[in-house]
């Protein structure tokens, strides 16, 4: 995953944070003090907020056809 692109978040992420579509957007790496090296700023419903890097173990990359049509 990288800044950009457009993620569709897992169903118990969009029902903990009260989030109607779930489909969020990459917007920037946040370091962290301890071992889970990052987390991610994403914007969401109109919101900004700040998800754990496991995100990207769960979250389905929407947009990943444009990347690698772009090779």
């Amino acid at each position: 995953m990288k800044v950009g692109d457009v993620v569709k978040l897992p169903k118990g992420c969009s029902n903990h944070w009260g989030l109607p579509t779930g489909i969020a957007v990459l917007v920037e790496k946040t370091p962290r003090t301890d071992n889970l090296e990052y987390d991610w700023n994403v914007f969401v419903d109109g919101r900004l907020i700040n998800l754990g890097r496991q995100i990207e173990q769960s979250a389905e990359i929407l947009n990943e056809h444009r990347r690698l049509g772009s090779l």
